[in-house]
């Protein structure tokens, strides 16, 4: 029993993996390549312009040559997307407050630093290496999780059946933890890593608790807690960014990105579904077989 889960699972896992990282590469993998884009110009230091007015009055504009008017002592800042703040300097002072932009309200680099020396894969041949490396290990996994299930179930598993559990693991792991925290393209604005670890692990739990529930449970009172069991997560909340804080990548990339990791998502566990059962089924059948065999005394 225990080879057959083990054979299932890396079976139908490697075959996944396979199938999801041609989906990621053609479909999700540019998504991605485009938001980095936007990530690198929003961490992109902004050059400093420093000129001189009439009166000793000198000082510093981030942003470039940005225009603005001087009218005696009194002038405005417009700085891109920023909100022009109108000050008056006394006499001929140097001195004065220039007000923050929207911009730099939004994206510190004093809070939020980019490390240079970080290693990351290079793009082409070894980003898509990792790609498939990765995916292996997670429909490897995803794949003995079906085994097992298959296994505790004890019944006959074909390809139907092994499509219903495909289909109900996309539901656990993928859709309805995705109601609450959506896949997030780089430099997307998110809340804390572990509230939401933490969150995602409990909605996929009670997720395959409850569709267990409504699936296999005899009475109504089961299947009422399985309901529950769905709803309880949503009804908690998932942990989101402050209000107020955007992403560098513009919604339509982000939404765009959400409906393809989904398909992604999808066609892994179909395909994972379908394949653990038929392996899953056929080595039932081979061990069945290789019992009834007469031994020869």
């Amino acid at each position: 029993m225990l080879q057959r889960l083990l054979l299932t699972g890396l079976l139908s896992g490697a075959v996944a993996g396979v199938i999801l990282t041609l989906v990621h590469l053609t479909m999700v993998q540019p998504l991605i390549a485009e938001a980095e884009v936007y990530e690198e110009q929003g961490s992109a230091p902004v050059a400093g312009v420093q000129h001189a007015h009439p009166g000793g009055i000198s000082h510093t504009h981030s942003g470039g040559n940005i225009p603005h008017l001087h009218e005696q002592n009194f002038h405005i800042h417009a700085e891109g997307q920023a909100v022009g703040t109108a000050h008056v300097h006394d006499g001929a002072k140097a001195g004065h407050t220039h007000s923050a932009s929207v911009a730099q309200a939004a994206h510190d680099h004093g809070a939020h630093a980019h490390s240079e020396s970080a290693w990351s894969p290079e793009d082409g041949f070894e980003r898509s290496i990792f790609t498939l490396g990765a995916n292996l290990l997670t429909a490897i996994a995803f794949g003995f999780l079906l085994a097992a299930g298959f296994t505790l179930y004890g019944g006959s598993v074909n390809l139907t059946r092994g499509l219903l559990w495909g289909g109900a693991g996309f539901l656990s792991f993928s859709f309805l933890p995705g109601l609450g925290l959506p896949a997030e393209l780089p430099a997307a604005a998110a809340g804390d890593l572990l509230a939401r670890q933490a969150w995602w692990l409990g909605t996929a739990v009670a997720s395959c608790a409850g569709l267990a529930m409504i699936a296999f449970g005899k009475l109504n009172v089961w299947r009422a807690g399985g309901l529950l069991l769905l709803v309880i997560p949503h009804a908690i909340g998932a942990p989101h960014a402050e209000a107020g804080a955007v992403g560098a990548s513009p919604p339509e990339l982000a939404a765009h990105y959400i409906m393809v990791t989904l398909f992604a998502s999808a066609v892994m566990w179909g395909i994972l579904g379908i394949a653990a059962a038929f392996v899953y089924g056929r080595l039932a059948h081979d061990q069945a077989a290789t019992f009834a065999e007469p031994h020869a005394t």
